[in-house]
């Protein structure tokens, strides 16, 4: 080095700025690596706040007032409208035909649905045929499902009633939405008729899941095909029962459509299939879809929040109960 030439610091000072980097951007990519995943997470966070749990906790905000859905009025009450809520006698009377309605069904699609499955499940000529068809009232919509089943019930128009005469079973002929022995059990076959699609494509997925040795070792075994399917093909389908129980519970405490288009938002005849959905509907909007005097948005929202925390808890207690099932099977 000659005496003209200017120290060299570069050399000593790079390596301990090196040391200074190294440092950071190895905790940089720790955190991207164990955190990196939320990034993809946030979209649907943000939106499932925005529409979910923003709206309801405004809800909850206006259920504390006395709210009547018009004007900018709003009076803290506290907790008055969950207390009405709790002692509403229609209430009661709505969510026993939501119970009704729930069992019927269960009864049905864990029956009717199950048979037609496994019907189905032996793979008959036509098989795709016949699925498709099956499912096909699943995706109609409820509000077509219910004008289809209007028209088809009418006593004027009608064709099942002059159907019933001509085979002679014309003592079967009734106006079966407005006669109050037949108006819930005829919402109950039309609910039937649009969800059972669900119940067998549930079922199928789970009969097509289940090894065929386990039925050959049966057989083997000397069971019979009723042995067989009780005994080893029915526990293999216990996460179907599940999904299908939860699914069946939720979908009937949120029937709305398909009740409001058949017998309208009181529930006729005689609030005989009025449920919860149409209750809160109307305490909201009125009986005849516009404002009156006696309607209450606040008491409404106050209404659907008891009915949804009514169905987080049984749901969640099937969820338990129905889990435990499937490990002991």
């Amino acid at each position: 080095m000659t005496q003209n030439s200017p120290p060299r610091t570069t050399s000593v000072l790079a390596p301990q700025l090196g040391r200074k980097e190294r440092p950071e951007r190895r905790a940089t990519s720790e955190i991207m690596r164990k955190y990196g995943h939320l990034l993809f997470v946030l979209p649907g966070l943000v939106f499932f706040v925005a529409v979910m749990v923003g709206p309801t906790l405004f809800a909850l905000v206006i259920s504390l007032t006395n709210w009547t859905g018009r004007g900018i009025s709003f009076e803290f009450i506290g907790l008055q409208n969950f207390q009405d809520a709790l002692s509403y006698w229609p209430l009661y009377r709505a969510a026993i035909n939501n119970v009704i309605l729930f069992v019927a069904m269960l009864i049905f699609q864990h029956t009717v649905g199950l048979f037609i499955a496994v019907q189905l499940n032996e793979k008959p000529r036509f098989m795709e045929f016949y699925r498709a068809v099956l499912f096909m009232p699943v995706i109609i919509s409820l509000v077509s499902t219910g004008f289809i089943w209007t028209l088809m019930l009418s006593s004027n128009i009608g064709f099942i009633n002059p159907v019933l005469r001509d085979l002679g079973l014309g003592f079967l002929a009734k106006n079966w939405l407005s006669d109050p022995a037949t108006a819930l059990p005829t919402v109950i076959a039309v609910t039937a008729w649009n969800s059972v699609g669900w119940a067998i494509v549930i079922y199928l997925s789970g009969l097509q899941n289940v090894p065929e040795e386990l039925k050959q070792a049966a057989h083997i075994d000397g069971a019979n095909g009723w042995q067989t399917f009780w005994r080893v093909v029915f526990p293999q389908l216990s996460p179907s029962f599940t999904a299908l129980t939860v699914l069946t519970f939720i979908g009937t405490f949120k029937t709305f459509d398909l009740v409001y288009v058949l017998t309208g938002p009181l529930g006729s005849p005689n609030y005989r299939t009025d449920v919860v959905g149409t209750l809160i509907y109307r305490t909201a909007f009125g009986g005849s879809g516009n404002y009156t005097d006696d309607i209450s948005m606040s008491f409404a929202i106050a209404l659907a929040l008891v009915v949804f925390a009514f169905m987080t808890l049984i749901a969640w207690a099937l969820i338990k109960i129905l889990r435990r099932r499937e490990i002991q099977s």
